[in-house]
């Protein structure tokens, strides 16, 4: 059988396995108890033949045998509960005999090495031993189920299977941990919440018929959502290295901040670096302080600031609604944006940024509830911090939804008093870097107030110049349907202006104008709107009949289906793309979680949610190996010194053509000498440099032709982008090609022929 195909095959089953646990749940959830039903012994059949066939022509006795014991148990339940015979006949007669054939065949005629099987020079006989004892555990809980079953004449899950089911996980996780197995341990941390959430039910007291599924799990919802980011957010993190441009840059400053211990003069390659305030160099710093320096470590705080940031989402919603199963919708909503994501992926500046507007607009609602003036105090704080991370641009949404709830909604803002000492303690905190920086060189502030605010916003100096309608189409992208649910309640009315609606459609509104006018664009600017859309969302999609609700619910669905089948397309788009098993696997693993919540019987207005949550964080455990393994489309260079080290282990130095490349500094220490011929990218600003030292890290061929042949060490490693022509030796020395990696040609530069 085809491979390819074969390896679908063994991803469909486990797809079916994830599938069974997650509607028997949702449905133990909806009853108030933990029940047995029949389409999770029907699942469990079809997907335990899939794994005989897929095991049969692996010539795989494990995969066989083991399957074989629940196999016959899943029919044994399916005839207690009167189903067996809901399959035609001929069916039934395939599902009885075809086992035993595959069987019979892998006995007698395939060569299958049984002593493979206790003997695996890779793995030490300890942990062999370890998962295997993981595995037999695993397997007599079905025995367990059935002996029960047995003996109630019942199709029922005994609390014994649950606790069996738990240990077992614990043992394979933890075994596929020590082996670094990540889709062996994905298959088993599902199945661990799953487990324990049905030993609470059934020690639990029953549940009324009337509460809907998100208000059952309502004392641990929060701590499973939390629970459920951290392990997609986490997962697999440090498998790519730092990516250029945005992310290499910030994660090699932090670097050199804690190689220099100078915490004030942010540098990149030996040159001051002023475009941004030190805040998200600092945290990185800090990262790397406490855990080493490493891409994990660059993208940590990163995953914590976004687990915040749901947390506040759910907060703020709390005082939207007063209610705590709409403020849920909301921070699940918000975790299921792709832009969230995205900015968890690489590490930048917005994600902390969107942070600290959260927090500030979360004590600035509390305050407008309870009028303490701490908690003003506290978002002021909070904006001051944002104003240490990217300047001004801190202040755009906040001082938008004040300017609406003044003027439109006329609502009162508290103490003048109150606010003129909080201004004063934002920008205590907000401006002290700046004025350090000022005193000790006046061209600081015009620098930075002009060429990377004023500049940044009303010019294309940074050659981000995106079209006005930009941002319309992000967020139609990254926040489909919801965006339109929220923007198609823009308040036209008078009476309307002064809702809560209007103004979390104001929240969206207002700043996706202004950032649309900006002649900088790029796509994580944005990202402090999506909190207000999905608040927004979530208020309106509540009000929606149920009929509305079913259109936009089959909208997402389509969206989704069509991103899933272009996702499993991408090598066919692009040949240079590389998708491995592990990435087919989380695939298949998403797309049948997704298939089962249309089989759950549960409120449309929390399954569309809940859909959109699961599509999510598959595409994030996606990511990451897609990321890992396409390095030269996500400029990831780690290979490209890699090689330079495991092939030129002598060399000091490297001279990048060019480009400026920080990823290179970051992932060796090898001293990296940027040698610029025209890119604008390395056209570094040196008007605050103190000495001459930064003329070694930075050659300027534009004014010194010749340094290449005066200058330059003989057999000198250079990096290049494959496209560029290196410089024309003019007979003085030539250049020898050695490797190309991820689209980077490294050369040597040969002197003298």
């Amino acid at each position: 059988m085809n491979s390819a195909l074969l390896l679908g095959i063994g991803f469909l089953a486990q797809g079916l396995f994830s599938a069974r646990f997650l509607i028997q749940l949702i449905k133990s959830e909806k009853a108030g108890k933990v029940l047995s039903p029949v389409i999770f012994w029907q699942l469990s059949l079809i997907a335990s033949f899939l794994l005989l066939v897929y095991g049969t022509f692996r010539q795989d006795m494990v995969i066989v045998g083991g399957q074989l014991v629940g196999y016959f148990i899943y029919i044994r339940n399916l005839k207690i509960q009167n189903a067996w015979q809901l399959f035609p006949r001929w069916i039934r007669l395939g599902f009885l005999f075809l086992p035993i054939l595959f069987l019979g065949y892998l006995v007698f005629h395939a060569h299958y090495d049984f002593r493979s099987l206790v003997h695996n020079p890779e793995i030490s006989g300890m942990l062999l031993t370890w998962g295997t004892l993981g595995q037999v555990i695993f397997t007599t809980r079905f025995v367990v189920q059935w002996y029960e079953s047995e003996r109630s004449k019942e199709s029922q899950f005994p609390l014994s299977f649950w606790y069996i089911s738990l240990v077992g996980a614990v043992l394979i996780a933890s075994y596929a941990i020590l082996r670094r197995d990540s889709v062996l341990f994905i298959g088993q941390a599902f199945g661990i919440l799953v487990y324990v959430r049905n030993i609470m039910i059934q020690d639990g007291a029953v549940n009324e018929a009337k509460l809907s599924f998100l208000d059952r799990i309502k004392s641990i919802r929060m701590i499973l959502l939390l629970a459920f980011v951290a392990m997609a957010l986490f997962f697999n993190l440090g498998a790519w290295s730092v990516t250029e441009s945005s992310e290499a840059r910030y994660a090699e400053i932090a670097k050199e901040m804690v190689q220099t211990g100078d915490w004030l003069h942010p540098q990149l390659m030996g040159i001051y670096h002023y475009h941004k305030p030190p805040m998200t160099y600092w945290l990185t710093a800090l990262s790397y302080k406490v855990m080493g320096i490493s891409p994990f470590s660059a993208r940590f705080l990163l995953q914590i600031s976004v687990l915040l940031q749901i947390w506040l989402v759910y907060k703020i919603a709390l005082i939207f609604f007063k209610r705590s199963n709409p403020a849920f919708l909301s921070a699940m909503l918000y975790a299921s944006f792709p832009s969230l994501i995205i900015g968890s992926r690489a590490l930048t500046t917005d994600t902390f940024l969107a942070l600290f507007v959260l927090a500030a607009l979360y004590f600035w609602f509390n305050f407008l509830e309870d009028k303490r003036p701490l908690n003003l105090l506290i978002c002021y704080v909070f904006l001051g911090i944002g104003f240490l991370t990217k300047g001004p641009v801190v202040l755009i949404v906040p001082v938008l939804i004040w300017i609406y709830q003044r003027l439109a909604m006329k609502q009162k803002m508290g103490s003048l008093k109150i606010h003129l000492a909080g201004i004063a303690l934002m920008f205590g905190i907000g401006l002290s870097w700046f004025v350090f920086l000022q005193a000790e060189d006046d061209r600081f502030l015009n620098y930075f107030l002009f060429k990377h605010t004023i500049d940044r916003f009303a010019t294309d100096t940074f050659h981000r110049g995106q079209p006005i309608w930009f941002y319309a189409v992000v967020l139609l992208v990254t926040a489909f349907p919801w965006v339109i649910i929220l923007l198609q309640k823009i308040p036209l009315k008078r009476a309307d202006i002064g809702n809560k609606g209007a103004l979390l459609v104001m929240w969206v509104l207002l700043p996706l104008i202004f950032f649309s006018l900006s002649q900088s664009k790029l796509v994580l600017y944005i990202l402090p709107l999506y909190s207000g859309l999905a608040i927004g969302s979530i208020y309106y999609w509540e009000r929606l009949v149920d009929s509305k609700q079913k259109i936009w619910e089959r909208l997402q669905l389509g969206f989704h289906v069509l991103v899933m089948l272009a996702l499993v397309a991408l090598p066919l788009i692009d040949s240079k793309i590389t998708l491995n098993f592990k990435f087919y696997f989380i695939w298949f693993i998403t797309a049948s979680l997704l298939s089962a919540m249309q089989k759950v019987d549960i409120f449309r207005v929390d399954r569309t949610v809940i859909s959109a949550f699961i599509f999510t964080m598959g595409l994030t455990g996606m990511s990451t190996y897609f990321m890992s393994q396409n390095p030269g489309l996500t400029n990831d260079t780690h290979r490209v010194t890699e090689w330079i080290s495991e092939n030129i282990p002598s060399t000091k130095e490297v001279f990048i053509y060019n480009k400026r490349l920080p990823s290179v500094l970051f992932n060796s220490n090898m001293k990296v000498i940027s040698v610029y011929d025209g890119d604008e990218s390395l056209n570094r600003e040196t008007q605050f440099q103190q000495n001459e030292e930064w003329k070694s890290n930075l050659i300027n061929l534009q004014l010194d032709s010749t340094w290449i042949f005066q200058k330059a060490a003989d057999r000198s490693i250079w990096i290049s982008k494959g496209k560029n022509e290196l410089p024309d030796l003019k007979g003085s020395g030539k250049w020898i090609e050695l490797q190309t990696v991820d689209g980077w040609r490294i050369t040597q530069c040969q002197k003298g022929y």
